[in-house]
């Protein structure tokens, strides 16, 4: 009996070994060696949770970027707890060609043709959208932030108007379309005849051609309720249907019937543009103040609501030069009853951004290891998003940042219209700040 209880407890503390091991191997670990160092001491192993004193706040977005989206959204909607968002953009079209119209060439028709495959909301609300031409240019090279007014740019009147009902034809798990889906709006023959008389000197080249056609700015009518948003694709994409928006130009000439076409293509300037209107949004008394009352976090991309998070007890370790943190995370609950995921899709993947002394987003130090290691993906078994906060805090211990919080936002700031709702202080599953340290001495 003794002898197998030496086995037994041999082998427990051979376990126990390894599992020491292979928690201290863990990227990101401080505490690995620790023991091996001349004159250090480890005390005991520690594990402290917070979830009390965690505040958030919410706040409006005003500079993102907003040129070169993945996609481009537009349309009106109405959503239930974020209130009204237009979605517009401008763009410019290049020649894939260089047309040489003869003095002959008149009129037919023309229309501008844009492709999208997601939506984001009401599929039976019907969109109306106008068209302008930009009077002033846009540049490729420019960085252009949420708060800049593309529609400045513009014509007074629009040179068309056209109607459409955002639909699916074939879904896939993603609710994105496998079946390319067209808009089609119908502009002024006056427009058309001015493209027609534009002098072949000017479209020697796309750039030169943008001295003389310089864009258009496409923007839905507000709806009052319901709505939906599209996800317009950019560029063409070889071997898919899929194509940018496209102004179609129908004539006929002495000789025959023809057409031309104008793309927005990689290589031309694209600007995104947001008008939020939160004066419906339950948020609304608590937005862009510091001392929120609301007990929910919310988040939303293209210029809308990131949230702040104060984590005051963080500052408590600093100077705790007796202190190695193995692993510190922050979690983040996600109200399923609120976000209503089955009509809204939510964001597959969040980001904790640290706020610097100058009160500017900065990615923490955690993020530089690694993606999964950083983390900020949706868990659907947990309903959570998750981020490793382990380098950071031992940075707060060091002295060598400040803790002035974090800014959680979604990953994908444009090109998409996927919102979450996320429960805060005073709710039932409020964010956790887990640390696992080690004293020493």
């Amino acid at each position: 009996m003794k002898d197998r209880y030496f086995e037994l407890k041999n082998l427990i503390g051979a376990a126990f070994l390894l599992l020491v091991v292979v928690w201290g191997c863990k990227q990101g670990d401080q505490t690995l060696g620790i023991g091996t160092l001349p004159g250090v001491k480890i005390l005991d192993t520690r594990y402290h949770q917070e979830a009390t004193t965690i505040s958030t706040a919410i706040f409006t977005e005003t500079k993102i970027r907003v040129d070169r989206p993945k996609y481009n959204l537009l349309g009106s909607f109405n959503d239930p707890l974020f209130g009204r968002t237009d979605a517009s953009f401008a763009a410019q079209f290049r020649l894939p060609d260089n047309p040489a119209y003869s003095t002959s060439a008149s009129i037919d028709s023309i229309i501008l043709r844009m492709s999208y495959k997601v939506i984001y909301g009401d599929t039976l609300s019907s969109q109306t959208l106008q068209v302008y031409e930009l009077m002033s240019g846009l540049s490729y090279e420019a960085k252009y932030l949420s708060s800049f007014n593309v529609k400045s740019l513009t014509s007074t009147e629009p040179i068309g108007t056209g109607s459409f009902i955002p639909k699916f034809r074939s879904t896939d798990s993603t609710k994105t379309d496998t079946i390319v889906q067209a808009i089609g709006i119908p502009l002024n023959k006056s427009f058309g005849t001015r493209l027609l008389g534009i002098d072949s000197l000017n479209m020697i080249s796309s750039d030169v051609f943008l001295k003389a056609f310089k864009g258009l700015y496409i923007s839905p009518s507000p709806l009052s309720r319901k709505g939906t948003m599209v996800s317009i694709i950019n560029s063409p994409i070889a071997n898919t249907g899929e194509f940018g928006p496209t102004i179609v130009l129908y004539y006929h000439d002495a000789k025959r019937d023809t057409f031309s076409v104008y793309q927005v293509t990689q290589n031309s300037a694209n600007v995104a543009s947001y008008v939020h209107d939160y004066s419906r949004a339950r948020f609304y008394p608590n937005l862009n103040k510091e001392n929120n009352t609301d007990s929910l976090i919310y988040i939303q991309p293209n210029g809308g609501i990131k949230s702040k998070i104060l984590v005051p007890t963080l500052s408590t370790w600093k100077d705790s030069s007796n202190y190695a943190i193995n692993k510190a995370t922050l979690t983040f609950h996600v109200d399923t009853i609120m976000s209503d995921p089955r009509r809204y899709a939510m964001p597959k993947r969040l980001y904790l951004m640290a706020i610097d002394s100058t009160g500017a987003e900065t990615f923490p130090a955690d993020s530089q290891l690694s993606s999964n290691y950083y983390g900020g993906f949706y868990i659907a078994e947990t309903a959570t998003y998750s981020f490793n906060v382990t380098q950071h805090l031992q940075q707060l211990i060091k002295g060598t940042i400040k803790n002035s919080g974090f800014y959680l936002v979604p990953s994908e700031r444009t090109s998409s219209a996927q919102r979450v709702v996320l429960k805060g202080l005073g709710s039932s599953k409020p964010v956790e700040l887990n640390v696992a340290y080690t004293r020493y001495k």
